[in-house]
């Protein structure tokens, strides 16, 4: 497993409906929350039936 190299801040966002692209396919969940890295690299915090994962923010959109 690869080691971080920035400390992410996170930023706590109103729960938001979205579409999450995995395995090609997208899927629904809820935007939690997100956080960027110092690099500039953006994640979200996405809710699916009660399993909580971060996931890239270019593979989140808005249904």
């Amino acid at each position: 497993m690869p080691v971080a190299t920035a400390v992410p801040t996170t930023t706590t966002t109103e729960t938001a409906s979205v579409h999450v692209r995995i395995g090609g396919r997208w899927i629904a969940g809820q935007a939690l929350s997100r956080r960027t890295a110092q690099t500039g690299a953006g994640e979200v915090l996405i809710s699916h039936h009660g399993h909580l994962v971060w996931v890239d923010e270019t593979e989140v959109r808005q249904p």
